[in-house]
């Protein structure tokens, strides 16, 4: 007898997902295959013409996601889609190395599925045979599963005035790829197995990114060059093995993980690989004891669209590029958890995420204990101008771990258009932000010439092709906690090309 009601269910269940594939279409307009989602920072996705952005497969696109901001309903619409255009097929079990994922809740998708378009809008060149190519090859490999995002960049920095005996310019190059490979999935796209990855690699042309960099030369406590990615060769920060249930509301995965690719994200300040300001400061709450290339376990789940919870646990002592099971011991462990609260629209202008962190930590057996906040906020209904600020405090034991007691940044991101049409009016990177840093270090880091650092910054960025941004950027450093010469602040200057595919 239940048979009927599991009848009358499906259909209820199709015709809603008919009527949020309608919804979409009368709001960002019918796609055809002339037509390219458009996710405008992850708020406000529209179709546009596949003509100002070179060539794309719209039949197979599946838009790039944003951290920090949940993936739109038309956004998420695209994979399922894909998915009833392959269902002619008859489906039994599990779809292996499957061309969409499966399904996550909005906010856990922006973090676990990167989308396959790597091409922008807006450039001051539409097309070139670069961005196709990239953007052909990102096709290709997602039929087979694998999504990625692809970083690529030159960057000179100088600072001034140059501290006495210390190195004044530095010219570099520096590369991540960070992806998802979805490995298999169940034919209702309830659940299903992924492998994550990170690998970095940087080079200076003038200096060894291991040992020197403007933050050397400036004594400072913040590093200014958060573009910096060099190591012993190629680094491997993340290989875990994830999986997602309960229709994408929990994911769990475990390996070697980097925390700040899922923890403490925002919007507004998106660190290097987004277009964001370039201090590492600014890319994640400095005093918060997120790892990477460390072997640990992270799960994260979200009941509702306006609400999420996640926790990380790992150990703290691996060194760069050993092997993670070597040396593991409870002295040195760390737990974090973070509660993220999504609003839609907050006193009238518009979404806002508002985090909390604790972390508890052993710290070569001494108990450390500390907290955060993170809070993104558009300013105004459908403005383009976001609010960020971070803040944290640990105590001695777990400020000894990232050098940090006490830190705050604030700041302001004015994303594009800049113009109604053409040059500016689309990319997802371009935009003008300001920030300020504040951070007073741990008592580990005596003997110091300043207690207290202070940073300012200002950046932009702008769209040349589909797939390349230059972006110049500005920083003045306060009180570098070790001034290599005594001096009260410098200059940071700087300016990157970057290929993003």
């Amino acid at each position: 007898m239940w048979l009927p009601v599991y009848t009358a269910t499906m259909k209820a269940t199709s015709l809603c997902y008919m009527l949020a594939a309608t919804a979409v279409a009368g709001t960002a307009g019918a796609q055809s295959a002339s037509q390219y989602l458009d996710t405008s920072y992850g708020w406000n996705p529209e179709f546009i013409e596949i003509i100002a952005v070179g060539t794309v497969d719209t039949h197979k696109q599946q838009a790039r996601r944003h951290l920090g901001v949940p993936t739109a309903p038309a956004v998420l619409q695209q994979s399922r889609m894909h998915d009833e255009d392959q269902s002619k097929a008859p489906c039994h079990g599990w779809r292996f190395l499957p061309a969409t994922p499966q399904k996550f809740m909005p906010y856990l998708d922006s973090l676990f599925v990167p989308g396959n378009t790597c091409v922008e809008p807006g450039g001051l060149l539409s097309s070139c045979p670069v961005s196709r190519g990239a953007q052909k090859v990102k096709n290709t490999l997602s039929q087979m599963g694998l999504q990625y995002d692809l970083t690529m960049s030159y960057n000179y920095a100088a600072v001034h005035p140059r501290p006495r005996g210390q190195q004044g310019e530095f010219s570099s190059f520096n590369s991540s790829l960070t992806g998802t490979w979805f490995l298999a999935k169940d034919c209702d796209n309830s659940q299903g197995v992924f492998l994550t990855f990170e690998a970095d690699w940087g080079q200076g042309t003038n200096f060894s990114e291991r040992h020197r960099s403007a933050q050397t030369t400036l004594g400072s406590l913040s590093n200014p060059q958060g573009n910096l990615r060099g190591s012993k060769g190629v680094f491997l920060p993340q290989v875990a093995l994830g999986y997602s249930g309960f229709n994408g509301k929990w994911v769990a995965m475990v390996g070697t993980i980097d925390q700040s690719n899922y923890l403490d994200q925002n919007a507004y300040t998106p660190g290097w690989s987004g277009g964001g300001l370039l201090n590492q400061s600014f890319a994640y709450n400095p005093a918060l004891p997120l790892t990477w290339g460390n072997l640990g376990f992270l799960t994260a789940w979200q009941p509702c669209d306006s609400f999420y919870a996640m926790y990380a646990t790992s150990s703290t002592n691996t060194q760069v590029n050993h092997n993670p099971f070597n040396d593991l011991s409870s002295n040195y462990w760390m737990h974090i958890v973070e509660a993220g609260f999504i609003f839609e629209d907050v006193l009238g202008m518009g979404p806002g995420t508002y985090r909390l962190q604790y972390t508890m930590l052993d710290n070569e057996g001494n108990c450390g204990l500390g907290g955060g906040i993170n809070i993104q906020q558009q300013l105004g209904k459908n403005s383009p101008l976001g609010f960020f600020t971070r803040a944290g405090y640990m105590n001695q034991d777990a400020a000894a771990l990232t050098g940090n007691k006490i830190c705050a940044t604030a700041g302001l991101m004015l994303q594009g258009p800049f113009t109604a049409s053409g040059w500016g009016s689309r990319s997802n990177y371009e935009n003008i932000s300001f920030g300020f840093l504040w951070q007073r270090a741990a008592s580990n880091q005596k003997p110091m010439v300043h207690k207290d650092e202070y940073g300012l910054e200002l950046s932009m960025v702008m769209q040349i092709t589909p797939t390349f941004y230059l972006q110049p950027d500005l920083q003045y450093i306060f009180n570098p906690i070790h001034a290599t010469d005594g001096d009260d602040g410098a200059f940071v200057m700087q300016m990157q090309g970057v290929f993003k595919f």
